[in-house]
């Protein structure tokens, strides 16, 4: 069969294209390491990409929503840890006041050591990561816990200020964690249950719901009908004929009641009082070092009664403290599993993608080998075709 020289022409310059092209794309492949440089290659596996692509895209931000989560639990693992070893220590040194036989010097550096367990414990309920504090929940760029002072700068008092409420984040799709926790819950005393009086007024606690927190001290003042009553050291009175049962005593500053039973009032005085189970770390703490203190002049054998009730309660407030690392802990174990899980899943996402997506890297060179050797051979041709003169159609 015989070509015009127009149709071989024609084809060499097909070939020559064809080949061109087609080795311009092998070697991107082989430069770039794709399979499908644009869309229009192959839109069934393009689509298919770009799905799996923005699939890998969300759990990758899951995964750093993970990883942020976990790192926060983590840290409040260890100052949760630093608080329950400072309260042992605390504990320590409150116990060793008990023999009864402690001087007042011993009684004054064990509390100051009490004092300095207070404020390590104030810093490390105020800790922050990178600007959020761990337990004051949604009001996490507040300090949550706050403190007033004496004129001597002794803390006299620790109060919550964070929320009630923990700041949720959503960690994956339908699924929220909170990661800065609500201090209040973790580190707050408990319901009152009992109090204790320890003095010789004659006053009883009343029928009402106290209010009131930790250590209390009645002050106990004659007058021309009966006797007056305070728990703020004065700044508020209330008059008392004897009859009352259940007569409330509020505290100016903070609001709350101690309810007093005046019936049985026989002398003026100060009437210790413990609410046993309402204690938090920090009112523990501040009880604990006024006892050692002493500045209520309260006698030796209703002192030591008093530490001791202190270094019971102080066993309640530190299993308080306790009860948080399995919060804390299930929380992590939960997100890491999560996060294991979801890592994994990222992988065989991302598995796909390169199988689709990435040029098989032998294939190509095989392709480049064969395609170099097509378009060398319709080169060749071409040369062939412009070199033949009048005497080969002659011939």
């Amino acid at each position: 069969m015989s070509y015009s020289l127009d149709a071989i022409y024609k084809m060499s310059s097909w070939a020559i294209s064809a080949n061109s092209s087609k080795l311009a794309t092998l070697q991107q492949k082989a430069a770039t390491g794709l399979q499908i440089l644009r869309v229009s290659e192959d839109p069934a596996s393009a689509n298919i990409i770009l799905s799996l692509q923005s699939e890998a895209r969300t759990k990758d931000q899951y995964l750093k929503t993970l990883d942020e989560t976990i790192s926060i639990l983590d840290l409040s693992a260890s100052v949760i840890q630093s608080i329950s070893a400072e309260l042992s220590r605390a504990r320590e040194s409150l116990t060793a006041t008990l023999s009864g036989t402690t001087s007042a010097q011993l009684r004054s550096t064990l509390a100051a050591d009490i004092n300095n367990a207070l404020e390590q414990l104030i810093a490390l309920c105020n800790t922050e990561r990178m600007g959020q504090y761990l337990f004051g929940g949604t009001s996490s760029g507040t300090p949550p816990y706050g403190v007033e002072r004496d004129s001597d700068g002794l803390i006299t008092r620790v109060f919550y200020q964070g929320s009630t409420e923990e700041q949720k984040v959503e960690v994956v799709k339908d699924m929220a964690m909170s990661a800065l926790l609500v201090g209040d819950e973790l580190f707050g005393g408990g319901v009152p249950q009992t109090a204790v009086f320890y003095g010789a007024t004659g006053a009883a606690a009343g029928t009402g719901n106290h209010s009131v927190r930790g250590d209390v001290f009645l002050t106990v003042e004659e007058t021309p009908g009966g006797y007056r009553l305070s728990i703020d050291g004065g700044a508020s009175w209330v008059e008392v004929d004897g009859s009352e049962t259940n007569v409330p005593v509020i505290h100016t500053e903070t609001g709350k009641v101690l309810y007093i039973d005046a019936t049985a009032i026989t002398q003026a005085g100060t009437e210790p009082i413990q609410m046993t189970d309402t204690y938090d770390m920090f009112s523990m703490l501040v009880g604990a070092r006024d006892l050692l203190q002493n500045q209520h002049n309260i006698p030796e054998n209703q002192l030591i009664a008093m530490l001791n009730n202190a270094t019971n309660e102080m066993k309640t407030v530190d299993a308080r403290v306790v009860r948080a690392f399995p919060i804390v802990g299930g929380r992590l174990q939960s997100l890491t599993n999560l996060r294991d899980s979801i890592y994994e899943m990222k992988g065989n996402t991302d598995d796909d993608i390169s199988r689709l997506y990435d040029a098989d890297v032998t294939q190509v060179a095989i392709d480049l080998a064969r395609y170099s050797v097509l378009y060398e051979m319709s080169l060749n041709v071409a040369s062939k075709m412009f070199q033949m003169s009048l005497l080969d159609f002659l011939s």
